[in-house]
């Protein structure tokens, strides 16, 4: 394949081992596994690829890995023979997929290689020099298998055929898959493709592929079960496979999961020899410790290293509990109970520092009003509906990929059986460790007033609205149950018309604005913050709009925004008798009205409900 540009934080994502980019030029390829990762073009590992390690010691005691790094960054090498650059010439591994590709003239079907640069080949048909295009769609099954469409076998309506005639495409000249029919020149067999990506039965897990490939009906055609991340790797595979389109989103789900950098309970000296050890630019340094046995030689070792990075007034005993939080946080392990909500755990923290003054190196928030020290509460309608307003000057987010799934998503915490999918050969790997990508942002927390949520939720016009929504979604499978009540989806529809407002006036995109939803008991709160992998993400101008005089301006705006769909009266009927969205787990919420970028939205632009925010009845915020 040859060279694309990509975005290091996509490689932590949708870009991920084993999904398919695309290049400009509208070919596609898939990611290779972690362990093909840290080479060069030539295969040739990197010699040390620490100053790529990340430390999160919350992520890794969850997910329960030796190590963390960020994809490596491509570096050219020196042109100086005295000049050495570390980790020159590292590339990501490519492989083109799929592999079958049809002659622009002729439409004659041919598979290429793997490793096949050029798309401009001799065509035997057309004895001339052509462009041949990639087909346009891929097979995958449940378990994470990606194959090429089994052209041969589809035309003849028999997996073990022998025939090898040239196979040609026949358009009838319609826009779907249905105008194309696929004939071997050889034995003159023909086949069109209508249905092809249709599955057949959803509960029973079978697809028109697997079922109607053969001719014997009762001879199931099952997953090849390749990985070509991994090369020319196979496995066996018993489940139904399904032909898609290889720019579906089905292809590849990653799954991900996210923390904010959290500074400990100690003093700022503390938090700030931390955050210098753990910076990946001192990994020659922590390297060098774990050769140090004796605390004093520590403490001295890194006075000596860090004596022009450190304040005149950091102690030793400020570097000693340095190295015991350092030390704690590699050990320290949750409990399977704990593990069972690993959301929950990980923002618990974080909320407690959210609804806290915090001045570290790697999190700033700052109080901008609190409803309990605040006298001036009937200035403004807003504020008694809220708990508490502060401005995050300054935050970073570590996001680690553990695995991806194919054709559905699937709710689980076990993490660890997501990993062998992300390697060539994970059994034998010399260290298990993940992706991760690292970005600093700035945001907006708000709380909302417990005591006035309650009274809200508690009443009758309340409890009965939500008892008809939990029957109508009761036979779904829920990511994550903690949604299910009105104050969360309430406050989750808030924060979607807050993203909207904020991004009309603050300069940055809905894009790159997300959300970050504490639901747990006693929260009932949301950070609106900025996530940018460069100076994007902490340039101010979210922050200042977490100012008193200017936020409550663009509260009442998005509140304002709420009351009103362009697809009125029909959003909010349908909201409230029947659902809408997937599964109908929406209320009066759709496209024109509460939806914002997926990338931004904790679930995916669902369970939301304008009528729990504005409604006249049950409205939280009702007049």
């Amino acid at each position: 394949m040859r060279y694309l540009p990509m975005r290091r934080s996509k490689l932590v994502g949708t870009e991920g081992p084993g999904s398919l980019v695309i290049s400009p030029e509208g070919e596609t390829a898939v990611v290779g596994a972690l362990d093909l990762w840290f080479r060069d073009s030539k295969g040739n590992k990197a010699r040390n690829i620490e100053e790529f390690s990340v430390n999160e010691p919350r992520l890794k005691s969850i997910l329960k890995v030796d190590k963390f790094y960020t994809p490596p960054e491509f570096r050219k090498h020196s042109k100086n023979a005295m000049e050495v650059i570390p980790n020159s010439g590292l590339v990501m591994p490519l492989m083109r997929f799929p592999r079958w590709h049809y002659c622009s003239s002729c439409k004659s079907l041919r598979e290429l290689e793997l490793d096949q640069t050029s798309v401009y080949l001799e065509c035997p048909k057309c004895q001339a020099k052509k462009y041949y295009k990639q087909v346009p769609f891929v097979v995958i099954c449940e378990h994470g298998h990606l194959s090429d469409f089994p052209w041969r076998k589809w035309v003849h309506s028999d997996e073990n055929t022998n025939c090898e005639g040239n196979l040609r495409i026949r358009m009838s000249g319609g826009t779907t898959l249905d105008s194309w029919r696929i004939e071997c020149e050889k034995c003159k067999d023909s086949r069109g493709l209508q249905r092809v990506t249709s599955s057949s039965d959803a509960e029973k897990k079978t697809s028109v592929l697997g079922d109607t490939l053969n001719k014997i009906g009762s001879q199931k055609y099952t997953c090849e079960g390749e990985r070509p991340w991994c090369g020319e790797e196979k496995e066996e595979c018993a489940a139904a496979p399904v032909a898609i389109l290889r720019n579906s989103i089905s292809v590849y789900m990653a799954k991900k999961l996210s923390a904010l950098a959290i500074p400990g309970d100690y003093r700022e000296n503390v938090d700030l020899v931390v955050s210098k050890l753990q910076s990946p630019a001192k990994f020659i340094i922590r390297k060098s410790l774990d050769l140090v046995d004796d605390i004093e030689k520590k403490i001295q070792f890194i006075r000596e290293n860090l004596r022009f990075e450190l304040k005149e007034e950091v102690t030793d005993e400020d570097i000693r509990e340095a190295l015991m939080y350092m030390a704690a946080g590699e050990e320290y392990q949750y409990t399977e109970e704990e593990l069972e909500k690993p959301g929950l755990i990980i923002k618990q923290k974080e909320f407690e520092k959210l609804t806290s003054k915090v001045d570290s190196k790697e999190l700033k928030v700052e109080p901008e009003w609190v409803y309990q020290t605040s006298t001036e509460i009937e200035d403004n309608y807003y504020k008694p509906y809220l708990e508490r307003l502060s401005r995050v000057l300054k935050l970073k987010e570590t996001t680690a990929l553990y695995g991806f799934d194919r054709k559905d998503y699937k709710n689980t915490n076990d993490y660890g059986s997501y990993y062998p999918s992300l390697y060539k050969d994970y059994d034998n790997a010399y260290e298990k460790w993940l992706p991760v990508n690292e970005v600093y942002g700035e945001g907006i927390f708000l709380q909302l007033n417990l005591k006035k949520l309650e009274e809200w939720e508690s009443s009758q016009d309340v409890q009965q609205y939500f008892k008809h929504y939990l029957q109508r979604v009761d036979h779904i499978e829920h990511r994550d149950d903690t949604i299910l009540k009105p104050r969360n989806i309430m406050l989750h529809t808030l924060s979607h018309f807050l993203i909207d407002e904020l991004a009309n006036v603050c300069g940055y995109n809905r894009a790159s604005i997300r959300e970050r939803l504490y639901l747990d008991k006693g929260q009932a709160g949301v950070l609106i913050y900025i996530s940018a992998g460069d100076s994007e993400g902490t340039l101010g101008g979210l922050v200042r709009l977490g100012l008193q005089d200017k936020f409550f301006h663009v509260l009442d705006k998005a509140k304002n925004s709420a009351e009103w769909c362009s697809s009125d009266p029909v959003c909010t009927e349908i909201g409230k008798k029947q659902g809408q969205g997937v599964n109908n787990l929406n209320g009066a919420a759709c496209y024109n009205c509460s939806h914002i970028p997926e990338t931004s939205c904790e679930f995916w632009n669902l369970y939301l409900d304008r009528s729990l925010l504005i409604d006249e009845k049950i409205g939280y915020f009702r007049n």
